[in-house]
């Protein structure tokens, strides 16, 4: 593993902080205010790369919401989660929330499943990082913080072999003979 001192922030905490407030901006009014007093959304978090997000979009709400945590992987088909948080969800209006989309590949593959044994009323979708990658079918995300490239990411959640989850920003890496521009 590379040392800390080779990496470089992509995105700052100020940064992160900035688009988590945007997004609980829009959540509130899209979201939550569009819905009857009596129904409230559920945000279904994706474990483990989008619980630092989750938790800080959560407490950014105007409102609390219940939350539930999903286990999906982007190189197994295997979605886990209680019988009790997918009957929980049935019939509810979901606010799907991951830390970063590449190729969309896991998250659309979550997304059919949740339809599927979940039957929500409905399912939108918070991201707070999207690879600038090809993608022929896109999922539609209805909140998105900061399109960025496509390197290696780490930081805010993300990790690489389970390191770096805390880090407090978003990092990439570099060599002296590389320059990224953000």
């Amino acid at each position: 593993m590379e040392p800390l001192d080779h990496m470089m922030v992509m995105l700052d905490a100020e940064r992160i902080r900035e688009a988590v407030a945007e997004m609980a901006r829009r959540i509130d009014q899209e979201v939550i205010a569009a819905l009857p007093p009596e129904e409230e959304p559920v945000m279904v978090v994706v474990m483990k790369g989008a619980f630092l997000f989750g938790s800080d979009l959560l407490r950014a709400l105007s409102k609390p919401i219940p939350v539930v945590f999903v286990h999906a992987r982007s190189r197994d088909p295997r979605v886990v989660m209680t019988i009790e948080d997918q009957e929980f969800l049935r019939n509810r209006h979901l606010l799907l929330v991951d830390m970063l989309v590449d190729s969309g590949g896991s998250l659309k593959r979550l997304h059919r499943w949740l339809q599927s044994e979940c039957h929500p009323a409905s399912i939108r979708v918070a991201v707070l990082l999207h690879k600038t990658v090809h993608d022929v079918d896109p999922l539609p995300l209805d909140f998105l913080g900061y399109e960025v490239p496509d390197v290696r990411l780490v930081g805010y959640g993300m990790d690489e072999d389970q390191r770096f989850r805390g880090l407090p920003a978003v990092y990439t890496w570099w060599t002296p003979d590389q320059l990224l521009v953000v």
